[in-house]
């Protein structure tokens, strides 16, 4: 019996398996801080559903919304809170994120994070006000106004919403793509001469994501979509080539000649 309560997990277990604990409280805590920023962000946002109403409206001309369902206004009302929240948040979820992620990539220092959370925010904000501003009024009046001749409008309010809202938020997304490159240069995982390599690749990518990104399922929109992933990638490049300079093999290539005919005429 005494040998049978000797066998007890030794110290170094233990640590691990405390150490597992510890990250699972830290990632609990956490989540529990965005939750919390989250509810509180959206009670202040209800009071201000009918401004974000007009606001979404407002590309599109249109006066007012129909709706086929009873409980549609109220359901509708709630995605629209729920939506303007998670913008107002996403500074405190990136952080949150990255503070969780940061120890295993080593030490990067506060002024990065500050440099990341700053940036990333902005590059999303930025995307959504560009589709905004920018591609969704175009967007907009051309579905609305095409073929009128022969189709009559209804639109309700839960599908120009969720087209909207989808649309806006995956012009964000794609506008996050410096802010990841920024990260990957500044660990040392990629480089300009990488991201010039790929960049036909990444144009063929940019033109599936673009599709499975726009909630229409027309061309139009997809070409709106496609054509500011190509220039984000583009200015990750510029990004990735002051952050991390790493000589490409064709800058490389005059040099390594030059040394290797000098070493042929020494060797003569």
């Amino acid at each position: 019996m005494a040998r049978r309560l000797q066998r007890v997990p030794t110290p170094p277990r233990d640590e691990a398996r405390m150490t597992l604990i510890e990250h699972l409280e830290e990632l609990r805590s956490r989540i529990i801080k965005v939750g919390v920023a989250f509810i509180v962000v959206s009670v202040v946002a209800w009071f201000y559903r009918a401004r974000i109403y007009e606001w979404l409206l407002a590309p599109s001309g249109l006066e007012s919304l129909k709706f086929t369902a009873v409980a549609s206004p109220l359901i509708t009302d709630i995605k629209l809170t729920l939506y303007a929240a998670f913008l107002l948040t996403l500074p405190i979820l990136i952080y949150q994120v990255w503070a969780f992620v940061a120890p295993a990539v080593g030490e990067v220092g506060r002024a990065f994070t500050y440099v990341l959370i700053a940036m990333s925010s902005s590059l999303f904000l930025a995307g959504v006000a560009f589709g905004y501003y920018a591609v969704l009024p175009v967007g907009l009046e051309f579905l609305l106004n095409y073929a009128t001749d022969r189709y009559e409008q209804i639109i309700t309010a839960d599908t120009y919403l969720a087209f909207v809202t989808r649309f806006l938020l995956a012009f964000g997304i794609v506008f996050e793509l410096p802010a990841a490159t920024y990260v990957g240069a500044k660990l040392g995982l990629i480089n300009a001469s990488m991201l010039r390599r790929y960049r036909r690749h990444a144009v063929v990518i940019n033109a599936i994501l673009a599709a499975a990104l726009t909630p229409g399922q027309d061309p139009f929109s997809m070409i709106l979509m496609a054509v500011p992933m190509i220039l984000m990638y583009e200015a990750s490049i510029f990004i990735a080539s002051f952050v991390n300079p790493v000589a490409s093999e064709e800058e490389t290539l005059p040099v390594r000649e030059q040394y290797e005919d000098e070493e042929a005429e020494r060797d003569l």
